[in-house]
């Protein structure tokens, strides 16, 4: 987050706001850092963050606003006020600025729009995709209680953050976040009953496809994708065979298969080490596989892509078009 918060008055630095900036990531982490965390104590003057500016544009807000304090956020053309106790969540691009007013206590927490899930076990997926996914503001009065205990896991990851090199501030900093995560959720997730058909059963698919398209090596089944979405395998099945035209299973299969003619297609790469990569333990069951699907094995394919390129005559196609 860009420092225009503590610029709106000098005399109000002087340790009133502790930041949090993520020096470490996660094993498996990489590029810029995916949290931060922000104490902002009473002062006598108002603070104002820039969410548009270069450094805060790629992230996620979640605001903590205890009793009696307040906040705007600014977008083009309006300004929506809030006040405590309450959460607001403010997704990557939604607002131009956030401000909030002399005296109010309220705390920030910065999350890297795709990145901050390494942070969150594999239990936390479905919380995640949702809130990932939200493409509007979304705030909620609640009990002070909550507030208290939501300011005190951004307390937590603060100090984590502040002393990475602490045994185990990953470890306590991904419990704290979790926490976090998972009762923000908790507050909207019985809304999502509410919302009209049409814009649930998009949200959901969309869902869908990015945890396919990171999990189609893993072979789950309809079933493991349904339990991450936060439904019925059977719910899921009627929405992709009513907007897709297909079911989950033929999604999955064809995800498959598109990925093994593009490697393929690409070089020379033995195809026993396209099944592996793929997740096939057996080269014989991915060769069936692959033949049921193009009606060729996966040698002829390449040979016959290579020949078409070599007569100036385009690659064979595969009716995917629903997936990226």
């Amino acid at each position: 987050m860009d420092r225009s918060g503590e610029r709106l008055d000098v005399s109000g630095r002087g340790g009133q706001v502790r930041r949090g900036v993520a020096d470490s990531t996660p094993a498996g982490a990489s590029g810029p850092t995916p949290v931060g965390a922000e104490l902002i104590a009473s002062h006598y003057v108002a603070r104002r963050w820039m969410l548009t500016s270069k450094a805060a544009r790629p992230f996620i807000h979640l605001l903590c606003l205890h009793v009696g304090a307040a906040a705007e956020v600014g977008r083009p053309g309006k300004t929506t006020a809030f006040t405590g106790p309450a959460i607001v969540w403010l997704p990557a691009g939604s607002a131009e600025w956030l401000e909030v007013p002399a005296g109010a206590t309220a705390e920030l927490l910065q999350l890297r729009a795709g990145v901050w899930h390494r942070y969150l076990p594999p239990s936390a997926e479905p919380a995640y995709l949702a809130l990932e996914a939200a493409g509007g503001i979304m705030a909620r009065p609640v009990e002070p209680d909550l507030v208290t205990t939501m300011s005190r896991s951004i307390a937590a990851i603060a100090a984590e953050i502040a002393s990475p090199a602490r045994s185990g501030a990953a470890s306590i900093m991904s419990a704290e976040l979790t926490l976090c995560v998972l009762r923000f959720w908790r507050l909207f997730a019985g809304a999502t009953d509410d919302r009209d058909e049409e814009g649930s059963s998009a949200e959901i698919l969309t869902r869908f496809r990015r945890l396919l398209e990171e999990r189609y090596q893993q072979h789950l089944r309809v079933s493991d994708y349904a339990n991450l979405l936060g439904m019925t395998p059977d719910r899921l099945h009627a929405l992709c065979s009513r907007e897709l035209k297909r079911s989950p299973s033929e999604l999955i299969q064809q995800r498959l298969v598109k990925e093994a003619a593009t490697r393929l297609e690409a070089g020379t790469v033995a195809v026993k080490q396209i099944a592996f990569a793929l997740g096939f333990k057996d080269t014989a069951y991915f060769n069936r596989f692959f033949r049921k699907h193009t009606g060729e094995a996966p040698g002829v394919w390449r040979r016959r892509v290579a020949a078409r390129v070599r007569a100036g005559r385009s690659r064979p196609t595969l009716n995917f078009a629903d997936w990226p």
